[in-house]
């Protein structure tokens, strides 16, 4: 069809509708340009004359490749969230850790079920289960009994 000659560089073939068919290793080291830090993938195809959409592909397809590694950051490890007391700066760090074990010794346990309040208000009726805030029970009632 077109000779060797004239074909772009990469270019293996060019098919009936006028795409162009790359070969793997020029589509492999476009790919890796990319990958090199602070290099812009527009960029990159633009210099090659080409459509950022398909290196794009070509990147996807070389980052899936299994054989190759890419450096990647070592994740750091798991936060550990440890006890706060706020205590007076006067107190020595022996009575704060007598205050944290006094209060996981003395901390209560979730009940076991949930208690549940129902009141009817004329046509209303207000069921609550679990724990139940005081003032925005309060609130609810208020705002009912004004109905």
């Amino acid at each position: 069809m077109t000779d060797a000659a004239v074909l772009p560089p990469g270019v293996i073939r060019i098919d009936t509708p006028g795409r162009r068919q790359y070969s793997v290793e020029y589509k492999r080291r476009l790919a890796q340009l990319t990958l090199e830090p602070g290099a812009s993938v527009a960029g990159i195809a633009l210099a090659h004359r080409l459509n950022a959409n398909p290196l794009f592909k070509w990147r996807r397809w070389y980052l899936r490749q299994p054989r190759l590694t890419v450096a990647e950051p070592v994740p750091a490890p798991a936060a550990t969230l440890l006890p706060v007391v706020v205590a007076p700066a006067d107190r020595a760090p022996a009575e704060l850790a007598a205050v944290v074990a006094t209060t996981e010794r003395d901390a209560k346990p979730p009940p076991a079920e949930p208690g549940q309040i129902e009141i009817a208000l004329g046509r209303a009726r207000v069921r609550v289960t679990g724990p139940v805030d005081p003032a925005l029970l309060e609130t609810i009632l208020s705002h009912l009994h004004r109905r």
